[in-house]
């Protein structure tokens, strides 16, 4: 594009050398003239580095191809593929209702992917594979076993019936992991663990996946095929150059597969190596980036996770190879472009990259920051969002326990503090040992431990203290006063990490020596997380969960009160697995009192959804409410109250339908106390989310004339 002035006039001429070539010009020079206020002169030669920039997808939605708007907004980010809905909702079945569903969704898809190609985007399904209706096996009268050979062609009828009934679609993305992508009547297989008596080596089901997939789509039709190549370990494909290398032989072909390894070795990601499965066969790879905040929600509302430093770097880690076989990144674009948060950057920031893997950083941030707060606060900004990936890093991570980890960051999870095990019924001692383990990991590293994380806390608190000469120089008094809100809410949030670990560290101390200094220490850290806690919470927009923070306050409250009798109660609290055996007495108790009182058993309500660990339904009347406890949070299909629960003391029982370990137990009964209402305690096993369905019913009776006592051991 060359700019130039022709009288009192400005002229620019485009030269995309193709039509999706000017599109991408055009805007660029939005991205310009939003940058600088207005139009100015631009002389630029622009041709993307990466020929593949792929939203990935996940679950059941797709990713930016949902509609004409969110095309149109990938565009924008430069990608050049994108997809709609899920291969479940496409692939034709020979049930109902899912069959003529899917027919409708192919036409809704049909008319997403000729807008698509209009736009020279690239339109693709995908799947957590092996998802499948039941009907697929009940046809092919295969074994859900790697070593059936019918297994295999349930699984090649499934996408080539796909292309056979949706020959628009340019290609598919898998992934043979974290099987959460399915629901209703659909049903999953891990082809990598399941089925223990076939003795197939994980190479040799892998390979044979790929292989298998491969025939049909690449072969038979003609289309991409990319394979996710994520685990939920780090000992497996996902980060092992050796496993790797004997899954993706020569007996995998190359043409039109590409597969996508994940920029970090393991989960959660600060405190991680990049990926070492790059660059080890003739396969082209794509580079998955996600956003580095794993400690956020939307609801938490804090400062944006700026991580460019690190994606790029990684980035041209992988490229610096002299036969490398990078080909692409894998980045979702933002939602909104005109929003600043982490999602926002971290696409603005790959965007840039996938076109310059080598730009100036300090150039993308700046540009980042005057379209979002203006030119005169561009700088100032920049250099707070640049402070913030070692805020979060260094902050948040208890360094010792976090390298070699899978989960580097183990005492916090996606926007809460998670009180490990089950509190309610063993009095916190489960988390304390947790926390114990964290201790004595860090215990010979202890004063190397709290350097680092007051180093995060002092970046935090210079992000803070930054913004007070860059705050005049924002035009918009709320958005100033939003910056302000957002750089406080992530102070305190590490502030509360900080003595979190401060009080835990002296809680162990002060059991192993009860000395005056120790309980005096024990005293001070408990009074100061106690204090940074109520900070947090009275920060406008506070959305954080503080489970775990609240327990090893209540814990530590009863050992300074009274030390032998705390330590007497934590030793008579059960275990895991007595409190697993005292359930399952429950749980059997539930479904006799059911058979025996089904004449007078009320369904009041029924749960359809995914629960990937602990939370716990409340029904109170004709309302319910959800409170997440531990790992990623519900995915609620429906929760639907047939009749409202009475105010009285009734006694409620769950119907399971399906679910894993623990399955449904009532955790409180409704009461006078309670204010009638019913917990109901909701636990799935790992890994990944499960299904779970059931049914509550109430009986008139209080549960003691029903001899129905509660599952918690005394």
């Amino acid at each position: 594009m060359i700019e130039s002035e022709v009288g009192d006039r400005t002229v620019m001429a485009l030269a995309g050398g193709s039509v999706i070539g000017d599109v991408y010009a055009i805007y660029w020079v939005w991205d310009r003239i939003r940058v600088q206020g207005g139009l100015s002169r631009i002389q630029a030669r622009r041709r993307p580095a990466l020929e593949i920039r792929l939203s990935p997808a996940w679950g059941r939605r797709g990713s930016d191809g949902s509609s004409p708007e969110e095309m149109r907004n990938a565009l924008r980010y430069g990608l050049n593929w994108v997809s709609g809905s899920a291969v479940l909702d496409l692939a034709p079945w020979s049930s109902e209702p899912e069959r003529a569903a899917n027919e409708t969704n192919r036409q809704r898809a049909r008319e997403l992917i000729r807008y698509a190609h209009a736009l020279h985007l690239n339109f693709f399904s995908f799947a957590n594979e092996f998802t499948y209706h039941p009907s697929l096996l009940r046809e092919f009268g295969g074994a859900l076993s790697p070593d059936d050979p019918k297994f295999w062609d349930a699984i090649q009828a499934k996408f080539r019936r796909l292309f056979e009934a949706l020959p628009e679609l340019d290609g598919i993305e898998l992934c043979t992991d974290d099987l959460s992508g399915f629901w209703d009547e659909y049903r999953a297989f891990d082809v990598m663990r399941g089925a223990p008596e076939c003795e197939w080596p994980l190479e040799k089901r892998y390979r044979t996946f790929v292989q298998k997939v491969h025939q049909v789509v690449a072969g038979e039709f003609h289309k991409s095929y990319f394979h996710f190549t994520w685990s939920l370990n780090s000992y497996q494909q996902h980060n092992q150059p050796e496993v790797f290398r004997k899954i993706f032989t020569s007996q995998i072909p190359t043409n039109n597969l590409v597969l996508i390894p994940k920029i970090t070795a393991a989960d959660r990601w600060w405190f991680q190596p990049y990926n070492s499965t790059f660059n080890l066969t003739p396969h082209r790879t794509l580079v998955a980036f996600e956003t580095m905040n794993y400690y956020e929600t939307s609801e938490a509302h804090l400062f944006p996770t700026f991580a460019g430093a690190y994606e790029q770097a990684g980035l041209q880690f992988f490229l610096r190879a002299p036969a490398g076989n990078v080909c692409g990144a894998a980045y979702r674009a933002a939602l909104n472009p005109d929003d600043w948060d982490t999602e926002s950057v971290t696409a603005y920031v790959l965007w840039r990259l996938s076109w310059d893997p080598n730009d100036d950083l300090d150039q993308v941030l700046h540009d980042f920051c005057a379209i979002h707060f203006g030119a005169a606060a561009a700088d100032g900004m920049a250099r707070i969002h640049r402070l913030s990936a070692l805020a979060y890093k260094y902050g948040l991570h208890l360094e010792p326990v976090s390298y070699g980890q899978f989960n580097s960051l183990l005492q916090i999870r996606v926007g809460s503090f998670p009180a490990e095990g089950l509190p309610e019924l063993d009095g916190g001692k489960e988390h304390l040992d947790f926390l114990k383990e964290i201790y004595l990991r860090c215990k010979p590293w202890e004063e190397e431990t709290f350097l680092y994380l007051d180093h995060g806390l002092a970046k935090a608190r210079e992000m803070e203290q930054g913004f007070a000469s860059v705050r005049p120089k924002i035009s918009d008094p709320a958005l100033a006063t939003a910056i302000e809100n957002r750089l406080r809410m992530t102070r305190c949030l590490i502030e509360v990490n900080n003595f979190y670990a401060r009080t835990a560290f002296a809680y162990f101390d002060f059991a192993a020596d009860r000395s005056a200094l120790n309980r005096a220490r024990l005293r001070e850290s408990c009074r100061m997380l106690s204090d940074s806690r109520a900070a947090f919470v009275r920060v406008p927009g506070f959305g954080y969960q503080l489970f775990g923070v609240d327990q090893l306050i209540a814990n530590t409250k009863e050992m300074l009160e009274d030390p032998e009798r705390a330590e007497a109660k934590l030793a008579r609290a059960p275990s895991r697995s007595v409190i697993a055996r005292s359930i399952e007495g429950a749980q059997e108790k539930y479904r006799e009192l059911l058979r025996g009182h089904a004449a007078e058993a009320v369904k009041f309500l029924h749960f359809d959804g995914a629960i990937d660990g602990r939370d716990i339904l409340v029904v109170r009347g004709n309302e319910w409410s959800i409170q997440h406890l531990r790992w990623d949070g519900p995915e609620v299909k429906r929760c639907q109250i047939l009749v409202p629960l009475p105010k009285a003391a009734v006694t409620v029982l769950p119907r399971d339908i399906q679910s894993r370990p623990l399955h449904q137990f009532i955790l409180q009964q409704p009461s006078l106390e309670n204010g009638y209402r019913v917990e109901v305690y909701l636990d799935d096993a790992p890994p990944g989310k499960g299904v779970n369905q059931f049914d509550l019913y109430y009986l008139p009776q209080r549960p003691d004339e029903l001899g129905l006592s509660s599952p918690v051991p005394k």
